[in-house]
């Protein structure tokens, strides 16, 4: 039987990310989304759910990130769940973490107040990556 892990989140960055580099040089950031989900309140009308999910970008793509983005910054983000477990060094008991491994990012929103893509310039003997342009993503163009 095969299996499918692909997610698809857009919501707003919960704190700014984190920039790092593992000791072989790959640089790796660590972030937070919220997202809202629309639940009915039982009394006709509905009430916002926050969901708060972690998020682990590795190479190019976590350095662009780390650098058009911080807290507060609406994001679309497309990517798989990570499971992972471990001992804790301190207590010794075993703990468990899931997360989104992020392969895609995308900008939503306008202007540079909004979340937009800033206006920088390349570097002459640097490809920069492409983002998308203002307005460029329809919610509509989401595959479900």
């Amino acid at each position: 039987m095969a299996s499918f892990n692909k997610v698809i989140l857009m919501g707003n960055l919960t704190r700014d990310p984190e920039l790092r580099q593992t000791q072989a040089g790959t640089s790796l950031v660590k972030a937070g989304i919220a997202v809202n989900e629309r639940i009915p309140d039982g009394q006709g009308g509905y009430r916002e759910e926050a969901h708060f999910i972690d998020l682990t970008i590795w190479g190019k793509q976590a350095e662009s990130f780390s650098r058009f983005f911080q807290k507060g910054k609406p994001v679309l983000i497309e990517g798989r769940l990570n499971y992972s477990t471990w001992e804790d060094k301190e207590t010794g008991k075993k703990r468990n973490k899931l997360d989104v491994v992020v392969n895609r990012w995308h900008f939503v929103g306008g202007g540079r107040e909004e979340g937009g893509a800033p206006s920088v310039p390349a570097t002459a003997g640097q490809a920069e990556p492409e983002f998308p342009s203002r307005g460029e993503f329809v919610p509509d163009d989401v595959p479900f």
